[in-house]
């Protein structure tokens, strides 16, 4: 994202954090669609506030649940509580049509964090003088990349070795396969180990970049109304605002989504074998 003012760089901490960072000799850079750009701290802060709010939320929540027999009954009005229950039900719902019913409940904690957290970076994005994390690569890098662990991790956790064989294709040799096709079968087998690791690895590229890309533009178009606007910066930039709302969901529902399936795909193909 192109390095513009915050609210963060008023804080009177800002500048000796930032030295701080740039002394350390650390090869610290910001990846953006715009190029590499010198740390510049914005999004780490963001994403900071956003773990707060977070925090915060699920304090309150946590608050009104305390008396079990009162929580059985929702709320009559839209409340903050029905909101985190309305994301959560939706993150369980989607898990449960593409996983067993024991696997959706044990990988909601991850999806779940997944959906709060992007979602409201993403609508972060939409207050003034605010930016989304998720605008940054080295943030949507960095969700990729536990999407990414997690789908192994537990790919092997669950089947052990066995997961490692469906790199190599439906194909492999067995004892009656004929002397003579066994360097075909092998040389098969080598080829479709490459296309399945370059498959995988393109995963996390794919979560990473579309997440971000959209996140930049959708930021940037609604930046661009605001400035272009400086009488009436509320009532004409709204319908971008709105369309903006839409994307922040819909990104969200995306990576969720191709999570789930990365996992559950995983799981799949080593039972498979």
């Amino acid at each position: 994202m192109p390095d513009h003012s915050t609210w963060f760089r008023f804080l009177p901490f800002y500048q000796d954090v930032m030295e701080a960072i740039y002394s350390s000799g650390l090869p610290l850079s910001h990846q953006s669609l715009m190029g590499t750009e010198r740390f510049g701290g914005e999004h780490v802060f963001h994403a900071l506030l956003v773990f707060a709010i977070l925090l915060a939320v699920s304090l309150v929540v946590r608050g009104k649940l305390t008396d079990v027999k009162a929580a059985l009954v929702p709320d009559p009005k839209l409340s903050l509580r029905t909101i985190v229950e309305m994301i959560t039900e939706a993150a369980l719902g989607l898990m449960k049509d593409m996983m067993k019913p024991d696997q959706a409940r044990y990988f909601l904690p991850l999806i779940g964090t997944c959906a709060f957290f992007i979602l409201f970076s993403n609508l972060l994005g939409l207050v003034p003088g605010f930016s989304p994390p998720t605008s940054t690569l080295n943030t949507t890098v960095a969700c990729a990349i536990v999407i990414f662990t997690v789908t192994h991790v537990y790919g092997l956790k669950s089947h052990g070795p066995k997961y490692i064989m469906h790199f190599f294709g439906p194909v492999v040799p067995t004892r009656d396969t004929p002397i003579y096709a066994v360097p075909f079968i092998l040389i098969l087998m080598a080829l479709m180990f490459v296309i399945e690791c370059i498959s995988h690895i393109a995963r996390p590229v794919s979560l990473s970049v579309r997440l971000m890309g959209n996140m930049f533009a959708d930021h940037t178009v609604v930046a661009i109304f605001v400035v272009l606007v400086p009488i009436l910066p509320v009532i004409v930039p709204l319908p971008v605002m709105l369309l903006g709302v839409f994307v922040c969901f819909v990104q969200t529902l995306v990576f969720c989504l191709l999570s789930i399936i990365y996992i559950s795909t995983a799981i799949e193909h080593a039972e498979e074998h």
